[in-house]
């Protein structure tokens, strides 16, 4: 049985990376309480670069614990 550890959400920001300015929405922060789930996205969350992440039946990344070991 799989235990759910943690929801992260965070939005897009601008960072500097390889002398040019790229958006990303790699820094997430975990909730306290649900969260609504939606078609495109969790409530409070965002993706930087829509071509590649993101978008309709893509709005939940999960990771198994064994990816952090």
């Amino acid at each position: 049985m799989a235990t759910l550890l943690s929801v992260n959400v965070g939005t897009p920001k601008d960072v500097s990376w390889r002398g040019k300015t790229v958006r990303t929405g790699a820094w997430k922060s975990a909730v306290h309480g649900p969260r609504m789930v939606r078609r495109l996205n969790i409530d409070g969350d965002g993706q930087g670069d829509l071509a590649g992440h993101g978008g309709e039946m893509r709005a939940v990344l999960v990771y198994q614990v064994e990816s952090y070991q």
